[in-house]
């Protein structure tokens, strides 16, 4: 997603998680083991550190887009959209997005402390993606301006649903 986008656009989102998937089979598909973990010379997290990062705060929008979609409940609300993004929203965008300005330390939920097999990681990231898609595909209709989200980072923060797809993109 190298552009910011203006609105949230399912289309547009299922098709970033499939370049998404494109480009990391395509960025690991020569490594070795011993290459998938070998930290940076300059110090950092490994690849496979990188990835284990991804699944995990995957998995904390998945928990938030379920509980954001039961706590709407039958009041659910509709619409075809636009769900274009305010100032604000665009903003946030643009900080989340490469590339960075500063870094800025990970929550210890969102920390990867496991080392699995270059395989194993791939295989859990992409079964992350293909339910993100899932849960993108299956939002179609709904408000996805007036939904809002618990942010997986920061309990007191609420957003649209289609600005936390956005977010977990980036």
């Amino acid at each position: 997603m190298a552009n910011i986008p203006a609105a949230c656009e399912i289309s547009r989102c299922v098709q970033a998680i499939a370049e998404i998937d494109a480009d990391l089979s395509r960025l690991t598909s020569n490594l070795t083991e011993c290459q998938f973990h070998a930290p940076p010379r300059e110090g950092g997290w490994s690849i496979g550190q990188c990835i284990e990062h991804l699944i995990l705060t995957g998995n904390g929008f998945l928990m938030a887009w379920d509980e954001a979609i039961e706590a709407a409940g039958s009041a659910d609300p509709r619409s075809e959209g636009p769900f274009s993004y305010s100032f604000l929203q665009l903003a946030i965008l643009r900080f989340v997005e490469p590339p960075y300005s500063f870094r800025i330390k990970t929550a210890p939920e969102f920390a990867p402390c496991s080392r699995r097999a270059l395989e194993e990681t791939l295989r859990r990231f992409y079964k992350m993606h293909r339910e993100m898609a899932r849960w993108v595909l299956a939002s179609g209709g709904r408000d996805l301006s007036r939904i809002r989200v618990q942010s997986p980072f920061i309990a007191r923060i609420r957003y649209p649903l289609g600005l936390s797809f956005d977010l977990a993109l980036a």
